[in-house]
């Protein structure tokens, strides 16, 4: 007998806590599994003795040439204790041929290079060993790209973060306060009480994916996500309290015109000595600064009354997105925001500032902004300014080994991977024709 035994586990706390507690995704959870309720999942656990060593989510697909399995993100354990590795791939490809799968595919959490710089990536060796293969065009992948760009909160404070973002993100709080944004949060607890915020959040959405042509999803998905991660999640929702804004600019107005008083008045002295000229200076500082206010809110009230006419409400969603937090990680799972004043104030900046500072709150030291396509530092990548904007939140890019590869039936297997890219085609087409049906639907109510 050996040193390991694996078997699958019905303990789903203990398979939740190994898995926060080792180093583990979101995705590696049976939170995760509930949310992916189209595949069906298993939860695999490895001890030594009585020891918890190992832990893997398994979901498994018809794909129909056959049957897939997708561990996502990978098994959580000690990638470089090669005993354990080979014996789990071992076990595995048992029960994979015991099921009748295809094929074992995962995207373990094994970073290659951060910034273009490569780090040791030998833990995969033991992968190698145990029979998996490595997919060598990252360009094609079965669920998510290699590539992910993370802010490191480790070590940092919001002020020290800030301060090394670009000026871009700083310009952009500027605008949100001028803006009068505010951010409200809905969690699995909340968001039941408040149905009418999901309506807020999948509006949002649509217009983002009508805008940048990405699928969008089902307002029910939203919906699952928050209650499936039970507590793991939240739902932003970035506002613009126009009422509050308005007064912004009512006061800035009086505040320049007293300013313009005095600046008068120190100009026409006959003498101007040095604290004089210090003052003066100081307020053409500040009178420049209420300028921008002014005409960046003058801006904002002709596209509200452009949009709304004399019906503008009180308060107005123009940005949202859903964040998971686990162990010692934050992903942005989704994010979006309006046409309506994006530019303007900014509220993509404001999201995104808000998601990291509710980070830091929760001890997190990763804050993840999100998977991207193609290479993330060729301006010719349709995502390039995609990549660049998350960057610009001092943003480490970090490249993962990618795809591997554990087979029981090369043929079927090859087959799929063949046969994939015209499956997701014909997915994203149903997904398209799905959601219009129902938001043409539910516009009509």
């Amino acid at each position: 007998m050996g040193k390991y035994i694996f078997s699958k586990q019905t303990d789903n706390d203990e398979f939740n806590r190994f898995s926060e507690e080792n180093g583990g995704s979101v995705y590696q959870t049976s939170y995760w599994a509930e949310v992916k309720s189209a595949w069906k999942p298993s939860f695999y656990m490895g001890y030594d003795g009585e020891k918890p060593v190992l832990s893997a989510l398994c979901l498994e697909r018809d794909v129909k040439v056959g049957k897939l399995w997708y561990c996502p993100d990978g098994f959580v354990c000690d990638l470089g204790n090669e005993e354990l590795v080979l014996a789990f791939s071992a076990f595995m490809l048992s029960e994979m041929r015991k099921n009748k799968i295809c094929a074992l595919v995962c995207d373990p959490l094994i970073e290659t290079a951060v910034n273009g710089k490569p780090r040791d990536f030998s833990a995969v060796s033991s992968m190698l060993k145990s029979g998996f293969v490595l997919n060598s065009d990252k360009s094609f992948y079965i669920v998510q790209p290699n590539v992910t760009i993370q802010t490191i909160l480790k070590e940092m404070t919001p002020e020290s973060l800030l301060s090394k973002c670009e000026k871009g993100v700083r310009h952009g709080l500027r605008s949100a306060s001028d803006g009068a944004l505010f951010s409200e949060k809905y969690d699995n607890v909340s968001l039941p009480l408040h149905p009418e915020k999901l309506d807020d959040f999948f509006e949002v959405m649509t217009e983002t994916s009508d805008r940048v042509s990405f699928i969008q999803r089902d307002k029910n998905y939203y919906r699952k996500i928050i209650t499936a991660l039970n507590g793991k999640a939240v739902m932003n929702l970035i506002y613009c309290d126009n009422i509050k804004r308005e007064n912004i600019y009512k006061i800035s107005l009086e505040k320049k015109k007293e300013l313009e008083d005095r600046l008068l008045s120190l100009s026409s002295a006959d003498k101007k000595d040095g604290k004089t000229i210090s003052a003066i200076n100081a307020i053409k500082k500040e009178i420049d600064s209420l300028n921008t206010t002014i005409s960046r809110n003058e801006k904002v009230s002709s596209e509200l009354k452009e949009k709304f006419g004399e019906n503008i409400p009180d308060k107005i969603c123009l940005a949202v997105g859903i964040t998971s937090r686990f162990g010692k990680t934050a992903v942005c799972l989704y994010g979006g925001t309006r046409n309506l004043l994006r530019n303007t104030l900014r509220p993509t900046h404001f999201l995104n500032w808000t998601r990291i500072l509710e980070s830091f709150e929760a001890g997190i030291e990763t804050h993840d902004l999100g998977r991207v396509t193609g290479d993330p530092y060729d301006e010719k990548n349709p995502l390039y300014g995609l990549c660049k904007y998350k960057r610009s939140y001092n943003g480490e890019v970090t490249e993962f080994v990618g795809d591997m590869y554990l087979v029981a039936d090369r043929f079927r297997f090859m087959l799929f991977r063949k046969l994939l890219p015209k499956f997701k085609k014909i997915k994203n087409s149903v997904l398209k024709k799905t959601i219009k049906s129902r938001t043409v639907k539910n516009s009509t109510r």
